[in-house]
């Protein structure tokens, strides 16, 4: 099995595309991509321009794909591109059970553009494919992209297994909210993980410190149950140069227990575009900060509910 990172956060764009190459077939999940937020410390030009490559980079993934995988219909997942479609398999994200009202009119229009374009369309949810002598795709239920009852909806994880790896790819738990959520990772034993980060650059008014809290106790637990050759986590986490210190309890845990923790740029042997921007430009909207550890955190969760009662 070889795993490919085609576009991602690390590398300077909304996404988490991901090809996986097994002898039997090729795959890309999750072909999306967007420009990142305006807190990303770059300018808005030069965020534009890699999104235009990395699009490129997607589009030539799909090429050499037989199957694509949509986890979910929120479109740094997907986009409307018959390019990335025609003539391929697609597996998607039921949209009309489990999902929200936003994701339920993104996933009817796509199905509408790619109509007569794709003949294999098949619903995910829960379900496992097999392909090939050896190849094995078995997609989650329904999991919140979240927390419970979040108005962002549900995604689908998606495992990839053949005769040497077992690949798992989270999608967009934002982070692993839930003790449930970190259970099927740990039962899934997978060999190399995908997770997205906690989105950090939306704390203290869309995302609360005592999320936070949950998220890196959900990761640790995951890293201390499982047995990676590497987790990789990027996405939400990596829009924000601050992630080292907002993952620090993640990161000391990791080197405790000589746990391999990369973000998709470092596991390619590049720097964190977000990293290499905050370097060349500056800070955005953080000046300063500190290590997020966990008294550190309950200091503010204390806070916070303090401030919530008075």
């Amino acid at each position: 099995m070889k795993v490919r990172y085609i576009a991602y956060d690390s590398f300077g764009v909304k996404s988490m595309c991901t090809q996986v190459k097994t002898k039997d077939t090729t795959l890309t999940i999750d072909p999306g991509i967007a420009i990142e937020t305006s807190s990303f410390p770059l300018p808005e030009e030069w965020r534009m321009k890699l999104v235009e490559r990395y699009h490129n980079r997607i589009r030539k993934s799909c090429e050499m794909s037989e199957f694509i995988l949509i986890s979910h219909y929120h479109y740094d997942h997907h986009l409307l591109d018959i390019d990335l479609y025609r003539g391929k398999k697609l597996i998607v994200k039921n949209p009309e059970k489990n999902i929200n009202r936003s994701q339920r009119q993104r996933g009817a229009e796509l199905m509408e553009y790619i109509a007569g374009e794709v003949e294999g369309i098949c619903y995910g949810d829960d379900r496992i494919f097999i392909v090939g002598s050896e190849t094995i795709i078995s997609l989650s239920e329904a999991m919140w992209h979240g927390k419970k009852n979040t108005k962002l909806g549900y995604v689908l994880m998606v495992e990839v297994t053949d005769s040497d790896k077992r690949f798992l790819y989270t999608s967009d738990l934002n982070g692993v909210y839930l003790r449930e959520q970190a259970e099927v990772i740990i039962e899934r034993r997978p060999d190399i993980l995908v997770m997205d980060g906690f989105p950090s650059y939306l704390l203290g008014y869309v995302t609360s410190h005592e999320s936070l809290k949950s998220v890196l106790e959900n990761t640790i637990l995951i890293l201390e149950k499982t047995n990676c050759e590497k987790y990789i986590i990027d996405h939400h986490l990596l829009r924000d140069y601050r992630f080292r210190e907002i993952y620090y309890e993640v990161y000391r845990r990791a080197e405790e227990l000589g746990k391999n923790v990369l973000t998709a740029a470092e596991d390619s042997g590049m720097k964190p575009m977000v990293l290499e921007g905050y370097e060349r430009n500056g800070p955005t909207r953080w000046k300063k900060w500190d290590n997020y550890t966990f008294d550190k955190l309950d200091e503010m969760i204390k806070k916070a509910k303090k401030k919530r009662d008075s």
